[in-house]
């Protein structure tokens, strides 16, 4: 299916940073209008500038909110004991929002007009501007039930943080103290009571794909798809008629050109099977980064990307490993990681595919050594042992037990 009839309108241009884009996707028959809004989230550090999307049907459907500036710069940075750097420190702590703002002026609509605010997962630069939007609108919000814990609870943040302090230690990540100061300095500079006020009430949970619901009433042409693995609770939205090409915004459960963090990588591969039966979408929009053309091309290389970082993980567990050896090795991931410096989304990503392996009896622990788990490989060809992870992976009524 090609994208022919998806009209597609540039309206403005990126800022230096990356963000500021505003383009229009009309889709066939003029039936439905997606304006994509690109707003400020750091790189490198973070996943790079937040593209929502405004969905104008028979209701005005605002898709996530992105993230206050003002908190990617006190908090993203010092969390991981990073300097701010000079075009970032300059911005203004609202351009996220006035972004936002700008975008939805020059789609022809206003903040007051928003009908429902659907949240594509719980991550913070996808829900930390909502307060805003509900505030001047009244819109309803939607998330997935099992996303509403960190989307709900004002206290998530830390919470989360706290309640992570043991996996930390046990994957081996360094700097933990330090990262713990960085945080608590973050928090003292001013982000402490700002940051409780982010929280959002769900007013519609998702717990099951079909129509997208404005209170009890479906939105026309609007489809819910779950499409768990980034989060538990990530949610793709199919926008346009069944008999007319359509659009997926998928949040970040696929990207390009970065490749999502899986927070499971069993479920999250089990979710790229499953993009691979979506015949009626002929355009992705994700979250972050560029349009996708061609889905089922981009499952087929994320597949095959986490099976080289599966060997890769395996091959190198010949000795005990722990799960920041992994993290930490040169070019494991496209970024250089400090082997003596905090980086938490690497060693999870690590552990995630230790995880998959052991589950396939690929990967065994050796010991704990300092409060550290170490894993060794079994010895077989890595492919008995993919052929074993593809088995769980085709099996969806087997899941993990323990999450190491």
């Amino acid at each position: 299916m090609g994208i022919r009839r998806i009209r597609e309108t540039r309206i403005k241009a990126d800022s230096a940073l990356g963000s500021g884009r505003v383009r229009q996707f009309a889709l066939p028959g003029d039936t439905c209008r997606i304006t994509q809004i690109t707003t400020f989230c750091p790189d490198l550090i973070g996943p790079g500038p937040t593209n929502l999307y405004l969905i104008e049907s028979d209701a005005l459907v605002l898709v996530d909110t992105g993230l206050p500036t003002q908190l990617a710069k006190t908090f993203f940075y010092h969390w991981r004991n990073e300097p701010v750097p000079p075009e970032i420190d300059v911005l203004p702590p609202d351009q996220s929002e006035q972004e936002l703002r700008e975008g939805i002026r020059l789609a022809g609509c206003s903040i007051k007009d928003i009908d429902l605010l659907l949240l594509s997962h719980g991550h913070l630069d996808h829900f930390m501007l909502g307060d805003k939007i509900v505030n001047e609108s009244g819109a309803r919000v939607s998330a997935h039930l099992l996303d509403t814990p960190e989307i709900c609870n004002p206290w998530a943040l830390i919470a989360g943080w706290l309640s992570r302090q043991d996996q930390i230690a046990a994957v081996g990540i360094p700097g933990v103290q330090k990262a713990n100061r960085s945080l608590r300095e973050a928090l003292d500079r001013g982000m402490g009571s700002e940051a409780f006020s982010y929280a959002l009430k769900v007013d519609s949970p998702i717990y099951r794909e079909g129509p997208l619901m404005l209170d009890s009433s479906p939105i026309d042409g609007i489809e819910v798809r779950h499409i768990p693995g980034h989060t538990p609770g990530s949610v793709g939205l199919l926008v346009g008629k069944e008999e007319d090409e359509r659009v997926l915004l998928c949040g970040d459960v696929l990207l390009y050109p970065i490749t999502p963090h899986p927070d499971n990588l069993l479920v999250y591969l089990r979710t790229l099977e499953k993009f691979l039966t979506y015949d009626d979408c002929a355009l992705v929009l994700p979250a972050h980064g560029k349009a996708i053309r061609n889905a089922k091309s981009r499952v087929e290389f994320l597949k095959e990307h986490h099976k080289k970082r599966l060997e890769t993980t395996y091959t190198a567990c010949s000795k005990p490993r722990s799960a920041w050896d992994i993290a930490s090795m040169r070019h494991y991931f496209d970024t250089y990681v400090d082997p003596e410096k905090f980086n938490f989304l690497a060693g999870r990503e690590a552990l995630f595919h230790m995880e998959l392996l052991a589950m396939a009896e690929g990967l065994f622990r050796t010991e704990i050594r300092g409060g550290i788990h170490y894993f060794k490989n079994s010895g077989e060809p890595f492919d008995d042992v993919y052929d074993r992870i593809s088995d769980l992976v085709k099996d969806t009524k087997t899941t993990g037990l323990i999450r190491y």
